[in-house]
């Protein structure tokens, strides 16, 4: 209970964050002329982020499951659009800490996450 509860935070701070670029830019944002898809995404996640956070106590499995497809596919997309977007990847990931917070929370959770499946 105490892990999903840590990634339950996390994943709030998430949605904090999501819908604070909604409230300042809009739903359709395009995120300074960034790719559609790379806009749709993050804007979706204001939505998910909270999902998952739900499912991590009424249906843990699925919430944990939730979760781990939920910053993998985060980190590889924001990696992905730091390395096409703002290269040279190393010097970018270096300027943005909030990818790294990121990549810390990824590694956490996929180390943890079967601990978190069995705990009530």
């Amino acid at each position: 209970m105490i892990l999903r509860t840590i990634y339950a935070l996390c994943l709030l701070g998430a949605t904090y964050n999501h819908w604070a670029i909604i409230v300042r830019h809009g739903l359709l944002w395009d995120y300074d002329g960034l790719p559609v898809v790379s806009a749709v995404f993050w804007t979706s996640l204001a939505f998910l982020d909270p999902a998952a956070v739900v499912l991590l106590f009424l249906r843990p499995r699925v919430g944990v499951a939730a979760t781990i497809a939920i910053i993998v596919v985060d980190v590889v997309h924001n990696l992905w659009i730091l390395a096409h977007c703002y290269p040279p990847l190393s010097r970018t990931l270096l300027e943005t800490p909030g990818v790294i917070a990121q990549i810390v929370f990824m590694v956490f959770v996929l180390g943890s996450a079967r601990i978190a499946c069995r705990s009530r």
